[in-house]
Formats: C-alpha cells, sequence, structure tokens
C-alpha cells in the first residue's frame, strides 16, 4: 500500500504547480514496478528515506537513481523499480510551470530524468536537509513556497506565459479531448501563433499534449476501474475504435493495454488532499 497525501501550493504558484505530494511506502522483499510512459506533469522528487531506486530503459540498461527531475516523456523511458522503504516528497509542475519558475527551455528536457542538482544547483542541499528534517507535509510546503516563489518573482515572464497555462488546465478538464481551434480561440491568437506560443512554453505542440493527457486519463480510468473493460475505457476517453485506442498505448508506453497491466500492475496507492494551513 502507497499512502500518497497532497496539498496545495501557495496562491501565487497555483497556475503552474497542481500540487506537492508526500508518498510512503514499504515494499518489504518485493520489488515494486512502475513503467515510466508518457506522462504531461513535471515531478521534482526528494527522496527523504531510502535513498535510491533502480531505473531500466528499454535497452536494458539498468541505473541508480535517487533525487530526481522526471521530465515530460513522449513515449516509453523503461521502467523504475522500488525496493525497500521509502519516503517521497514531490512537486508536480503544470504543463509550463518548470518555464515559468526557473526559466528553463522546456524542450530541451523532454524525455530526461535528471539529477535534481542539474535544476536546483547548490540549494539542492539546504533545501533537502529542511524537508529532511520537517515533521509533516505542512511544514515540507512551507519551506518549498518560500524557495519557488522567490524563484518565480525573479522571471520575467511573457504576456502569454498565464494564458498557455490557462489553456492547458482547460486540456485537463477536458481529458485531452478539445480542438486545437477552441484552444486558440480562447487565448485570442491564430492557430498557428497559439501553437508556437505553446511549443515555446510547453515544449511540445499543443495536440501532442492533448494526446498523452488522453492517454494518461485512459490508463488511470483503468487503475482506478481494473474491472473495466478495455472497450469501455477505449470510448469512455474518445477513441474512435479499440484499435485506435492501442495504437496510442502502444506510441505512448511501448506495450500493448493489456502487457502494460500484466508487466507492471499499479500499486494499491491511497489518496489524503489536505486543505492547506
Amino acid at each position: 500500500m502507497v499512502s500518497t497525501y497532497q496539498i496545495k501550493p501557495a496562491l501565487i504558484l497555483q497556475p503552474f504547480i497542481s500540487c506537492y505530494s508526500l508518498r510512503i511506502f514499504n515494499t518489504g522483499e518485493k520489488v515494486m514496478p512502475q513503467p515510466l510512459h508518457a506522462i504531461y506533469e513535471y515531478f521534482l522528487t526528494f527522496f527523504l528515506k531510502y535513498k535510491f531506486c533502480k531505473v531500466k530503459d528499454n535497452s536494458g540498461k539498468v541505473e541508480t537513481r535517487s533525487s530526481s527531475l522526471v521530465t515530460f516523456f513522449t513515449e516509453s523511458q523503461g521502467c523504475v523499480y522500488y525496493q525497500g522503504c521509502y519516503v517521497l516528497f514531490c512537486v508536480q509542475f503544470k504543463s509550463n510551470g518548470l518555464f515559468a519558475i526557473f526559466g528553463i527551455p522546456q524542450k530541451m528536457l523532454i524525455n530526461s530524468i535528471m539529477p535534481i542538482e542539474d535544476i536546483l544547483g547548490n540549494d539542492y542541499r539546504s533545501l533537502n536537509e529542511q524537508l529532511g528534517s520537517s515533521k509533516d507535509i505542512f511544514e515540507m510546503s512551507k519551506y518549498m513556497n518560500i524557495y519557488l516563489t522567490q524563484n518565480l518573482l525573479c522571471q520575467k515572464h511573457k504576456q502569454h506565459t498565464t494564458i498557455i497555462s490557462i489553456c492547458s488546465g482547460m486540456i485537463l478538464r477536458k481529458r485531452g479531448i478539445i480542438s486545437l481551434d477552441s484552444l486558440a480561440h480562447y487565448a485570442n491568437m491564430s492557430t498557428r501563433n497559439f501553437e508556437r506560443r505553446f511549443i515555446e512554453e510547453v515544449g511540445m505542440p499543443p495536440k501532442l499534449y492533448s494526446r498523452i493527457v488522453r492517454f494518461y486519463n485512459a490508463i488511470e480510468n483503468k487503475m482506478l476501474h481494473p474491472g473495466k473493460s478495455w472497450t469501455d475505457i477505449t470510448y469512455e476517453n474518445g477513441y474512435y475504435d479499440q484499435a485506435h485506442f492501442i495504437r496510442e498505448v502502444k506510441s505512448f508506453s511501448s506495450k500493448t493495454p493489456e502487457e502494460l497491466f500484466n508487466i507492471t500492475p499499479p500499486p494499491t496507492e491511497k489518496f489524503t488532499e489536505i486543505a492547506s494551513s
């Protein structure tokens, strides 16, 4: 059982960060796999206990990883394996959140897992110590709010940064089933200009981002309702037919839907949303 506690960031950060998460679990002698398929958020994860996990890429190469930034994935990056007792604190960035807060061009980072020091530099050590010594998620979020707000206020944002954030939020709420024209209309831009701005901020075209969101929602739907048939999952998530759905799953995970769940079954996870103090 994975116990996950989630709390919203400070109000000023909410356009760019979904939440902070504290995940606590102990696999014992067993190994818990987690497939690295396509995802639509960035995850900045601090390993506060049992400092390592194993990552096997699609070529079979195995590396040891610790606190890391996991970026957008547009295709399978292999699988991560956990064994032992873990306490993980994670910042879940929205579509252009890393760019907005740190000013890093996101197109350079797609499909990568990076040491957290490469993003935070010398700030990592002190921040990691603060998180590790915190008594609960409230105190952790306090330290993180201060640090990320300082970085956010140092950036010189372009006028469309917030608009792109809002439009990506619309894609999430519609579970990826929304037209490019309607997004451009809301942003008060031509379709071509909106697409260019979206790529500049997010690092990928809005259509690809929407496809990944739809894929992720379909997989999450199956995880939450394992008794549902793949046919139901297909049509509930707006795919033309099962062949279309299977092609998308293969494109974003390198496996068929059945393979994805048979080889790496999702862990049982209990989510608790906590109101900010």
